[in-house]
């Protein structure tokens, strides 16, 4: 194991999450919690959105505010939702009234960091792909 990790977080997208399920650690991947601004661990990739950069007072229990890094991109952009709404950690395609969640082969233009309904404005993390 290095003694020192490699880091350098100046352009990462770093934002407070609670914990709210199970105890995190300074770089254990995270996926959403239940709403907006929570956050848990996870072991099998599936949801993951975020890597542990700090833990707050309560050491990473249940309940602390922790700092989050995205995986994704480097800003996070407003986005008007569209007609099937937006969930929030899910890949977003475009549809003539905004963004929606995206299915398999379709092409992506980011996640979203909030649930928004048709007319809401979001956070979308942009990362543009194609769903296999």
């Amino acid at each position: 194991m290095a003694v020192r990790p490699d880091s350098n977080l100046s352009n990462a997208l770093i934002v407070t999450r609670t914990v709210t399920v199970a105890t995190v650690a300074i770089g254990g991947l995270v996926k959403d919690g239940a709403s907006d601004k929570l956050c848990q661990p996870t072991t099998d990739a599936v949801g993951a959105v975020g890597v542990i950069t700090s833990l707050g007072a309560l050491a990473g229990a249940v309940g602390d505010k922790v700092q989050m890094a995205y995986l994704a991109g480097a800003c996070i952009i407003p986005v008007k939702v569209g007609t099937g709404g937006a969930t929030r950690g899910l890949p977003q395609k475009v549809v003539a009234t905004g963004i929606t969640d995206g299915t398999t082969g379709t092409e992506i233009v980011g996640f979203v960091t909030q649930t928004g309904v048709a007319g809401d404005l979001v956070g979308l993390v942009p990362a543009r792909y194609k769903m296999p």
